[in-house]
């Protein structure tokens, strides 16, 4: 508390004295956090993080696998329209370590090429994430995919990416059909988990 002090000050006006009181200041709380105050304030902060990492890591995982179904269909479908405008096979095949050629291993996870007739290389897709919280694998690519000039394929399949915890729940499915249509598989029983192109379920790995 300050200490009360009075002075006299003779008025401009009239000669007069004025009597100016200054009132005590209570006392201010001084800022900051005591020890108590700032062990429920960690704890809190452990609590959120532990709730938000696990949830992070999941819309990671599932940003992951989109991005890579929908780069897979997208090179599939270039396929098919290049195979229509050149009038002749073009094929999508795993790619070997340089990129320049296929590869013909059933592993698509170290990247893929879109290559024509004579080997030419059209479309390169580099290897998917290897990060170790989002890392894919694609099952069911068998090596090679051929589209011919009509849009048609013989390799009519469903192709499988799954992330690393082979969750069923977040594989994603992309299917070929034998006219060389390529969509994406759907849940269509509302079982959380989509169909393979014969109506089953998928499975990680």
């Amino acid at each position: 508390m300050r200490e009360v002090s009075a002075t006299k000050c003779q008025s401009i006006c009239g000669g007069g004295s004025r009597t100016r009181i200054v009132m005590p200041v209570a006392g201010r709380r001084q800022a900051g956090f005591n020890l108590l105050e700032l062990m429920i304030t960690i704890g809190i902060l452990g609590v959120i993080t532990a709730i938000a990492i696990p949830s992070f890591q999941s819309v990671s995982i599932n940003s992951s696998l989109s991005t890579e179904t929908n780069d897979l269909v997208s090179s599939l479908r270039h396929a098919r329209s290049e195979a229509a405008k050149q009038g002749q096979n073009v094929t999508v095949c795993s790619a070997n370590a340089g990129y320049t050629a296929c590869s013909g291993a059933a592993d698509w996870s170290t990247g893929w090429l879109i290559v024509d007739t004579a080997a030419n290389v059209i479309r390169i897709r580099e290897a998917l994430d290897t990060d170790t919280a989002t890392e894919q694998a694609i099952a069911g690519a068998q090596g090679l995919i051929v589209f011919n000039r009509n849009g048609f394929t013989t390799n009519a399949r469903t192709i499988k990416l799954c992330g690393r915890q082979n969750s069923a729940q977040r594989a994603r499915g992309v299917i070929i059909s034998i006219d060389g249509r390529v969509r994406l598989a759907t849940d269509s029983d509302a079982n959380s988990i989509a169909e393979d192109r014969s109506g089953v379920d998928l499975t990680c790995p």
